[in-house]
């Protein structure tokens, strides 16, 4: 007997706690927002790829050249085995070598310098997406924005998205 109205009162309890925590749910403006999309259509990406491609040139390039050097000589071997002598294929195999070690030496690095850029960047545009959610938020009136991946369901009315957009666009 005790037990049940241990459990009563629990329940009660939290039943209160659920219904009032809902009216205050009720009296606060709630709005979502989707960085990813947001993000993907900021007009600043596409000056921030240019950059960065425009910025990584000239190693990329000299990697598409090592890569094709090492593609040609490996398709040589393959083609002019049967009439090469040994001495050549040696030759022939020590260039294929000593080119795929200097691929491997240069691409390594420059793929860490390409992601840290990138993501220097990347972390700019969050932050401009943010100042401007802010922004959004705060002419509006919304009292909480809650990012749309950690959601379930919400009214489309309520997505900003397309708010912040306009506004991280304005900025530069």
């Amino acid at each position: 007997m005790n037990k049940l109205i241990k459990s009563l009162a629990f329940t009660a309890a939290a039943s209160t706690m659920l219904f009032s925590g809902a009216s205050m749910a009720a009296d606060q403006k709630i709005g979502t927002v989707n960085v990813q999309k947001v993000v993907s259509q900021l007009p600043q990406m596409a000056t921030i790829q240019q950059t960065i491609t425009a910025e990584f040139k000239e190693p990329m390039d000299a990697l598409k050249k090592l890569e094709g050097d090492i593609k040609y000589n490996l398709e040589k071997r393959k083609r002019d085995e049967a009439i090469m002598s040994k001495k050549e294929l040696e030759e022939l195999d020590g260039k294929i070598e000593t080119l795929t070690k200097e691929y491997q030496t240069k691409a390594q690095p420059l793929q860490q310098s390409l992601k840290r850029r990138e993501q220097e960047e990347q972390q700019k545009i969050l932050q401009l997406v943010k100042t401007s959610v802010d922004s959004v938020a705060a002419a509006e009136g919304f009292d909480l924005i809650l990012q749309q991946s950690a959601i379930v369901f919400a009214k489309p009315e309520l997505d900003i998205s397309a708010k912040v957009v306009e506004q991280a666009s304005k900025s530069n």
